[in-house]
């Protein structure tokens, strides 16, 4: 008795309702490209007797509603199907193209629309305010902070006013301030470093650590890790704090700098302290 097992033959069904069905899903819903969808559609469509060019106007046709694959191949009857002017397929709405077309000429007309009432509001509008409002909105140019760094310094530079702290230093998590010339704060965070914490100059890595991630490096990072608030300017103009991101703002720093700047007539960056 023989055990030996013939050969299994496997056969393919191909439904073209279920093609026709599963590529305008594809299409229409984004999870495959247009270009997927129809290079699928002209691979099941290909046949000697068509051309390249007529087998992607089938395969335009089957997306749009204007042609479907209809039937199986397991009795013969798979065949593509076209339908003349008017009697098209009906798509459901989601994947209604026209519709969605329309649908972005009137969004591309508001916004032509909002664009026009955009520009002439900033007619209305000062040089400083305009770069304000693009820094809320996050357009902020290299123009702009240049110009904003030239206003900041000629501002402090025209100042005449004597305020009860310098411009420029370290404030501790306890909320004391350290004044400091403009340019010295690593060289002063180096020297407090050696004189309050005397068992770090052994360790060379303080010298080039940079775990703060603001800029500071050696010294002023160190410092700036333990909480300390750096206020300082690179372009000499008002003073901007440089804290440990990870940080909060101690109550006693808070409420140095609340002063600070409302001192100097900076209500909002006053504010900013609080939230």
């Amino acid at each position: 008795m023989s055990n030996e097992i013939g050969p299994k033959k496997l056969s393919f069904n191909i439904q073209g309702e279920f093609i026709t069905k599963l590529t305008r899903e594809w299409f229409y819903s984004g999870k495959k490209s247009y270009d997927e969808v129809l290079e699928m559609l002209m691979d099941i469509m290909s046949s000697p007797d068509i051309s390249e060019v007529q087998s992607r106007r089938y395969a335009e046709d089957v997306l749009l509603g204007r042609a479907a694959l209809k039937g199986n191949t397991a009795d013969g009857s798979y065949h593509l199907e076209i339908y003349g002017p008017g009697e098209e397929q009906k798509l459901p709405s989601c994947q209604n193209i026209w519709k969605e077309i329309e649908k972005r000429k009137q969004a591309e007309k508001k916004l032509e629309k909002m664009e026009e009432q955009w520009n002439v509001a900033m007619e209305y509008i000062s040089d400083g305010e305009q770069r304000e409002i693009r820094k809320i909105l996050g357009i902020e140019t290299n123009e702009d902070k240049q110009k904003a760094q030239v206003d900041s310094f000629i501002e402090r530079m025209m100042d005449e006013n004597t305020y009860a702290t310098e411009d420029y230093g370290w404030l501790a998590p306890n909320g004391t301030f350290y004044a400091v010339e403009w340019g010295e704060h690593q060289e002063w965070a180096q020297s407090y470093i050696e004189k309050n914490f005397p068992d770090t100059r052994e360790n060379d890595t303080i010298d080039i650590q940079m775990k703060s991630h603001t800029g500071l490096i050696g010294a002023g990072d160190y410092l700036v890790e333990r909480g300390w608030v750096l206020l300082h300017n690179p372009s000499q103009g008002i003073a901007f704090s440089t804290k440990n991101p990870v940080k909060e703002y101690t109550k006693a720093q808070k409420e140095f700098l609340y002063d600070y700047y409302m001192e100097r007539g900076k209500e909002t960056e006053a504010n900013k302290v609080w939230k």
